[in-house]
Formats: C-alpha cells, structure tokens, sequence
C-alpha cells in the first residue's frame, strides 16, 4: 500500500532541522548572499524542525526511493547539507472530504452528491484520520547523469509536475538538481488502530516491491478518486482544446516574438521573452 501510494501521490512534506549557528549556511555566491541577508533566522531556531511542502515523483520504481528536483537555496536542503537529518511524510487522501458522519445513508448520499461511486464496504469515510500516511527516513544524493537518462528522469518529473520546467537544472534563476531520496526506514500510520497496522516496516519489503504489485494493488477509496481523475482530465482535455483554438488566433497576432519550448503532459509551456 505504502509503494502504491507513492506511486499515485506526487506532493509530500520534507522535514530537516535547523542547524546550530556554527553550522549556519555560508553564502558562496549572489544567490546565497541574498538568502543569506534576508533570512534572519532566529538562534533559538537551532535544532527545531521544520516541514514544507515538496514536489516529488515516483521516477525510479524498481529502488523505491523518490526523486526530487532540489533547489539549492530551499531551506531542507540548506539544512540537510548543514548535517540535519531529512525524513519526507506521504499521505494518501483520495476525495478531499473531511465530513465525518457514521451514518450509511450519509455516507452514500455524499458519494452520490459527488458522483463517485464505490463499492468498498468500510464503516467510515474517507476522511483523512482514516485513511493511510507514512514518514520515509533517509538521506539524499545526486541522481548521476547515466541514471537521468536511463530512468528519463527530468521527463518523468515534468509529467507529473509541469511547472517544474521552470526551475529544471540550468535555469537561470535558481541552482537546481536532481536527488533521490535513498530510503531507509518506512514508519506506516495505516489509520485508526483497532483496523490498520502502526509501525515500522522492514526496509527489505519496501524495496523489493514489483511494479506489477504496485500497479495490482488499490487503496481505501482509489476507485472513486480514478474515477473523478478520469472526469477531470476528460473536462481538462476540453478546455485545453479551447486554449488551442485561442493560441492559434494569439499566434497570429504575436508573430515575431521569442519562443522558448519546453514539454510537458498532454501540451508544450511557452514562454515568452
């Protein structure tokens, strides 16, 4: 389940640690002077954590380890190289609903309000206490240019996250690189305790999970979460299809201006300079 959810999700929360103030962050060029002299952070910070939301993908599956496109400056990877432990915390919550009503008529009729139908027989909904989570403990390295291209790792991650063409390695505003998340330890938090499993989970099973496993295994609540996807990129090829017929006609006007091309899922960003 927890490879699965890996897999599906592309959004999770990497935590590090700030470091003591002998280990503060050195600037080494304009970007870090800047980041440096605005930061401000306090010193009583040292040695507290922090969580924010981060970008990742599922990009080398037969490792289990996640792929992130890390931006230099941010601060987890600021304090990951200032020695802080890292850990990335995954959550799987398929129809963003947060009611809580243990009524089967209730339950049913949000499903029916929602057009999501689902045929799991569970005594709650899905909200998110209910629903499955996990912490990766770990460390990060560099992905080698051998494994960016053998694993089409830059395509994999712009599939799943397309504005990421703007700060892919060799932009001009920010360093940025490619890193997995080489995985250690897995702490699954399956839901409530009477029904799902809490704790550890041996490192050995993470890894060797097959792709078929991943791809033959369904979560709590994922037949319906498939199907509004399916609506969604239904509703999402229509108005792309629109936007086509607009930039066709803008084209016209626009011609001679600079075009930069980059690929994306299902069409090209451009952007205009």
């Amino acid at each position: 389940m927890a490879r699965r959810i890996m897999h599906l999700s592309s959004l999770g929360t990497l935590v590090s640690t700030f470091p003591e103030p002998s280990h503060a962050f050195t600037p080494n060029s304009n970007e870090g002077d800047e980041v440096y002299a605005y930061e401000n952070r306090p010193q009583e910070m040292a040695g507290s954590p922090i969580g924010l939301m981060e970008y990742y993908a599922d990009c080398e599956p037969e490792t289990g380890n996640p792929t992130l496109l890390a931006i230099n400056i941010a601060t987890p990877y600021r304090n990951y190289a200032a020695g802080s432990n890292i850990s990335l915390q995954i959550r799987w919550w398929p129809t963003q609903s947060n009611s809580y009503d243990l009524s089967a008529s209730s339950h049913v009729a949000q499903l029916e309000n929602e057009e999501i139908e689902d045929d799991e027989d569970i005594p709650t909904p899905h909200t998110p206490a209910a629903l499955p989570r996990f912490s990766l403990h770990g460390r990060l390295e560099p992905i080698p240019a051998k494994d960016l291209v053998a694993s089409l790792v830059p395509a994999c991650f712009m599939r799943a996250h397309p504005d990421s063409l703007l700060w892919q390695p060799g932009n001009d505003i920010h360093t940025s690189q490619y890193m997995r998340f080489v995985v250690e330890h897995i702490y699954w938090f399956g839901g409530f305790g009477d029904r799902a499993r809490i704790g550890w989970l041996p490192v050995e099973e993470w890894r060797n999970v097959t792709k078929d496993e991943v791809e033959g295994m369904r979560l709590p609540g994922e037949k319906g979460w498939r199907d509004l996807e399916a609506r969604r990129q239904g509703r999402k090829s229509e108005l792309e299809d629109e936007e086509v017929e607009v930039e066709v006609e803008w084209e016209v006007k626009t011609e001679g201006r600079h075009r930069i091309w980059g690929p994306s899922t299902g069409r090209d960003h451009r952007i205009l300079i």
